[in-house]
């Protein structure tokens, strides 16, 4: 079982999204408690996709949120990275989403301090 680290590079993305999707955030926090890593989709270096319905949201998975996870192996720690509407943008490319890592990585190693 993994606990939860929301660093403040995802809480900004997470505020502006919850502007209109009002119940994302609860279910942000709900897919984080209930995370299993042999359940999703693995991008390598402890970096997992995650599909995140929403109420919000009328459609299937298809047109769901993607939330990109980091696993901190050490300390048992489920860390997102960063979110997006699927309707909203096809896919997130390696690049993007190692910089969102980075930010991620950054802030954890200040916290640590």
């Amino acid at each position: 079982m993994y606990q939860y680290l929301i660093l403040p590079h995802f809480k900004k993305q997470l505020k502006q999204l919850s502007k209109k999707y009002r119940s994302l955030k609860d279910e942000i926090i709900l897919t984080l408690e209930n995370f299993e890593k042999s359940k999703e989709q693995s991008l390598g270096n402890n970096v997992y996709k995650i599909r995140v319905k929403s109420k919000d949201i009328n459609r299937g998975k298809n047109k769901s949120f993607r939330l990109f996870v980091h696993i901190i192996e050490v300390q048992d720690y489920v860390v997102p990275i960063t979110i997006y509407y699927k309707g909203d943008r096809k896919d997130m490319n390696i690049k993007e989403i190692n910089n969102h890592l980075e930010a991620i990585l950054l802030e954890a190693r200040l916290l640590e301090n």
